[in-house]
């Protein structure tokens, strides 16, 4: 809202477009948003933090007049009570924003027409950059990565503004533009096949893991004949976890259909999970079927029912040595579960804290800043990164390049 706005007790104005899209973000603010907050947004997965602090970015619920959920939501902050000023990022269903401006009404709050209220107005660059890259992010985690790094580029890069043509510079920058990966690591799915012989618990383990009952469970074997796509999040990246049917040999043309689709996945997957029952004798004919893999990790499930898993013995000495006890019923064993997932296809969380490029813009930028030695021109291409001409004095911070907002100012 501009200057000559006035600031209302409480006021909501959709920030993008109102045609059906992925996501809609709606701008509320005002005292009245409290009451808004308190009866239909809850926070989902809250850690011991609950001050709204401006910056920061929370999964959230949506809920109706009834408390029923109508929406998986992100709500970031822009200032903190008694002011309020927050923005909920919801899905862009035309239905939906009809109910949620209906719950904003009903809050006494009203709709704000102005129109020179801009989605990110932010006067920095790297700021603007990182907001428009912010939908893709799928995790919670992926987002604070992504509002950090304007700044952490700024830290970087200002240094060599003033010596740019040596050689540790040209390293900086290829260092800084080869972690430009990291922002798919929040942008995509990682692909995780949970594979095992029936009755293993794979279904039971997907429902853990995903915190919620997705796949069907039965101790009756061979209960899931097709794939069933598990949405998670490890150690705070986006994963999708692929509960899959038992690999077994059977005469059945359906099981040796399920049998084949799993086969297939475990190929298409990013990574393999095994699961194996740690209660009961692991077949040999699938031992002798499947050794070979290498998977990311061994579950011994259901260690909940044994203190030592004796099956350890019979175990390739690769799967030995991934091997992770894990009980989905007493939840224990799947954060190490989860972690190895990630770690085992190089998602290193020390790189998070890293600055990495996220934009191709900035890549290209900072690979013909690593490729040139002519000082001007090197110096140049770091000063178009941060969003500032070249034009400042040596040994200075040019225009638009002095400090730049905070992380807690980035988004407000």
């Amino acid at each position: 809202m501009n200057a000559r706005s006035p600031m209302l007790p409480g006021a909501y104005h959709l920030l993008t477009g109102s045609s059906p899209a992925a996501i809609a973000v709606v701008r509320v603010h005002g005292a009245k948003a409290a009451t808004f907050i308190e009866q239909h947004i809850r926070v989902t997965r809250r850690r011991s933090e609950t001050t709204w602090v401006p910056g920061r970015v929370w999964r959230a619920e949506l809920l109706d007049t009834d408390g029923l959920v109508i929406d998986d939501m992100l709500i970031s902050v822009h200032a903190p009570p008694p002011s309020w000023d927050v923005r909920l990022h919801l899905h862009g269903n035309p239905w939906l924003l009809r109910q949620c401006e209906q719950l904003l009404q009903s809050c006494g709050l009203h709709p704000e027409c102005d129109e020179s209220t801009s989605l990110w107005a932010l006067p920095n660059v790297l700021e603007d950059e990182a907001c428009a890259v912010l939908p893709r992010m799928l995790t919670p985690r992926g987002g604070h990565w992504l509002l950090q790094q304007a700044e952490r580029l700024r830290a970087a890069i200002r240094p060599l503004i003033d010596t740019p043509s040596g050689s540790d510079a040209r390293d900086t920058c290829r260092e800084i533009a080869s972690r430009s990966e990291i922002v798919e690591w929040f942008a995509r799915s990682l692909r995780v096949a949970l594979v095992g012989f029936p009755n293993a618990g794979k279904s039971t383990l997907a429902n853990a893991l995903a915190d919620r009952p997705v796949s069907v469970v039965s101790p009756t074997p061979g209960t899931t004949r097709d794939w069933v796509e598990v949405p998670g999040e490890a150690a705070g990246f986006p994963v999708v976890w692929l509960d899959t049917a038992g690999l077994r040999a059977g005469s059945d043309p359906l099981e040796r259909a399920s049998v084949a689709r799993t086969e297939q996945l475990m190929q298409d997957a990013d990574t393999v999970v095994v699961v194996l029952d740690s209660s009961v004798e692991v077949p040999r004919s699938f031992l002798a079927a499947y050794g070979p893999i290498q998977p990311v990790c061994v579950a011994l499930s259901k260690s909940d029912l044994c203190e030592t898993p004796g099956l350890m013995a019979d175990l390739p000495a690769h799967w030995r040595s991934r091997a992770v006890p894990v009980s989905a019923m007493e939840r224990t064993g799947l954060e190490a579960l989860q972690q190895a997932a990630v770690n085992g296809v190089g998602r290193s969380v020390d790189a998070l804290d890293l600055p990495a490029a996220f934009t191709p813009r900035q890549v290209d930028l900072l690979e013909q800043a690593a490729r040139t030695t002519d000082h001007k021109t090197t110096r140049a291409r770091l000063l178009q990164l941060l969003g500032s001409s070249p034009t400042g004095a040596a040994g200075t911070a040019p225009a638009g390049c002095e400090l730049g907002p905070s992380t807690d100012s980035i988004l407000g």
